[in-house]
């Protein structure tokens, strides 16, 4: 009787010793982890300078494309749409034809009078004499009172929502810079500055070349 307690005994002390025993780990071996590849970092692009001349007014492209092509700029220079603005714009109201508008600004050089344009569309304002665009009303009403000194009595002030012009050129040599420069000087209140080109304006230049 006792051997069969000391066998059970010793039967429950194994196997209590077997369960509490670590067990070798049965499964899948560990897989490497991939390795992880920088990340390629793209080249920088160098900025592009464009030299950006304006602004203007629709009414005044053809006086100010006649100097591009007289500096002989035509092909490097880009027209690009900047955007509408409200202006005040002093006038000589349109006349009954071509040959009305020749005489009235002829009338105009004897006055010494030389800022103005004849105004060729197809809408209203065709045959009407432009003689100037002016952002705030108090300097409107003073090139009024100058006008009204020396004679003109027909002109007037009127409001209009005008589209505004500017000219871009991209990476300018020096050479286009100085006549740039030269077309500033002509047309009093236009700004010449350097700009760093956007996307939108290289596209612009790129379709122009085509």
């Amino acid at each position: 009787m006792k051997t069969l307690f000391f066998l059970l005994l010793f039967i429950n002390v194994a196997f209590a010793f077997y369960i509490q025993s670590p067990r070798p780990h049965v499964g899948r071996s560990a897989q490497p982890l991939p390795e992880l590849q920088p990340e390629r970092s793209e080249p920088s692009v160098a900025p592009v300078s464009c030299l950006e001349w304006g602004s203007f007014f629709e009414v005044d492209l053809q006086q100010v494309e006649a100097a591009i092509a007289r500096q002989d700029l035509g092909d490097k220079v880009s027209r690009q749409p900047a955007g509408k603005t409200p202006v005040y714009w002093i006038h000589i109201p349109p006349l009954r034809s071509k040959y009305h508008a020749i005489k009235k600004m002829g009338e105009l050089r004897r006055l010494k009078l030389t800022n103005f344009s004849h105004v060729q569309e197809d809408g209203k304002w065709n045959n009407a004499i432009s003689m100037g665009f002016f952002h705030n009303i108090d300097e409107a009403q003073n090139v009024m009172a100058s006008l009204r000194s020396k004679g003109v009595k027909s002109a007037v002030i009127g409001a209009r929502n005008l589209e505004q012009i500017k000219f871009v050129v991209q990476a300018p040599s020096d050479d286009i810079t100085g006549r740039m420069k030269e077309l500033e000087r002509e047309f009093p209140g236009s700004e010449l500055k350097t700009i760093e080109c956007n996307a939108s304006e290289l596209e612009l230049m790129a379709t122009d070349d085509k």
